[in-house]
């Protein structure tokens, strides 16, 4: 896939180390409900419109599979 970078394979892990360190580093300072309040907010940016959400019936009855 072609992302239209200049960036190398290696400088680009490289970023995408940072930047999920300085993410978690950030987020290390919240409570896990608010950890998990955050990044649900993420997979409902990500999951609309253009993907189908995971239905509410399919989360209740495995709540653990978010957790992960």
């Amino acid at each position: 896939m072609t992302t239209g970078t200049s960036l190398t394979a290696e400088q680009q892990r490289g970023y995408e180390a940072a930047g999920e360190a300085a993410l978690n580093a950030a987020l290390s300072r919240l409570p896990p409900a608010e950890r998990e309040a955050y990044w649900a907010s993420v997979r409902r940016c990500y999951n609309a419109p253009y993907n189908d959400a995971v239905p509410k019936a399919a989360r209740a009855a495995a709540p653990d599979a978010l957790a992960s």
